[in-house]
């Protein structure tokens, strides 16, 4: 008995907004933070346009904790990475997967001593 050779999967790292092509998979980890919600719909969208499969996004969600840690980063004068963090509500997130046809599928979090973010895989409605 035969098997077929195994394919090799192939991966590209790129600047989200230059992206094109034809993706079985578009992963978006950690890079929602950085874009107001605007821009995340916008890269959402890019990336639901390019994914035939399946969207796995990771977000920070927007919660008590964080946004108290925010407003607290604001009373620091200088280039404090806190006060440029974006938070994104879940349900803000859902809406933009649903704008594009798509459907959360599983849930997750991914957590560290001082970090937890909602990861998502998103799939065709």
């Amino acid at each position: 008995m035969s098997f077929p050779a195994p394919v090799m999967a192939k991966f590209e790292v790129k600047d989200l907004e230059s992206l094109d092509g034809k993706y079985d998979t578009g992963v978006c980890l950690d890079v929602l933070i950085h874009y107001p919600q605007s821009k995340a719909d916008a890269m959402i969208a890019h990336l639901a346009s390019l994914a035939e499969n399946r969207l796995i996004l990771s977000f920070v969600p927007k919660t008590f904790y964080y946004d108290l840690l925010k407003r607290v980063g604001e009373l620091f004068p200088g280039p404090s990475k806190a006060t440029r963090a974006y938070l994104h509500a879940e349900t803000d997130v859902e809406r933009a997967l649903q704008k594009v046809g798509r459907k959360i599928r599983k849930r997750g979090l991914i957590t560290t001593q001082f970090y937890f973010a909602n990861l998502v895989e998103a799939v065709p409605a």
